[in-house]
């Protein structure tokens, strides 16, 4: 995929007000990131979409905002990942409300391997951080692949975990 063709993309994941769920509607009623920017503000509503939200999309502002994206992505060295490309995650396909897009970095590779979560309190105690290092170091060691949203506390302790059996 070209990197402009990850803009439509980005601006579903930035418009205000949509969920991966409802996004996933809009791209299968209109087959397209573009051709849901494109619809017409009456196609929107008849989506069921708030008013907010389908007047964010007409006014193409989320596209604005995706090319500032876009290029911190690219500035950070990141790949994006979309759910139509076959590189995604197939069992994260398969969830409920799967992300329309997976900002990446490194090996995706491991995407395909056997991956486990660790997340919790952002403010956790010395020994939460310690038991969520712990773990998580001994699960990469493993074989695990330790995921997360990258958020403070237990997050970013079980990534150094990860890193640290690396």
């Amino acid at each position: 995929m070209e990197t402009s063709d990850y803009l439509g993309w980005i601006a579903l994941a930035l418009t205000p007000g949509l969920g991966a769920r409802t996004a996933g509607r809009l791209l299968s009623e209109f087959g397209s990131p573009e051709a849901v920017f494109n619809a017409s503000l009456t196609a929107l509503e008849g989506q069921r979409l708030t008013a907010a939200v389908a007047q964010a999309i007409h006014s193409r502002q989320p596209m604005s905002m995706a090319a500032k994206e876009l290029a911190q992505v690219q500035a950070a060295g990141c790949r994006l990942l979309t759910w139509d490309e076959p590189e995604y995650p197939a069992r994260l396909r398969e969830i409920y409300d799967p992300p329309t897009i997976l900002y990446t970095r490194g090996n995706l590779e491991l995407l395909s391997k056997p991956i486990i979560s660790v997340v919790g309190s952002r403010r956790p105690t010395p020994y939460g951080n310690q038991m969520a290092e712990k773990l998580s170091r001994d699960l990469a060691a493993r074989g695990m692949v330790i995921a997360s949203g990258l958020a403070r506390g237990i997050d970013a302790s079980a990534h150094r975990g990860a890193l640290a059996a690396a």
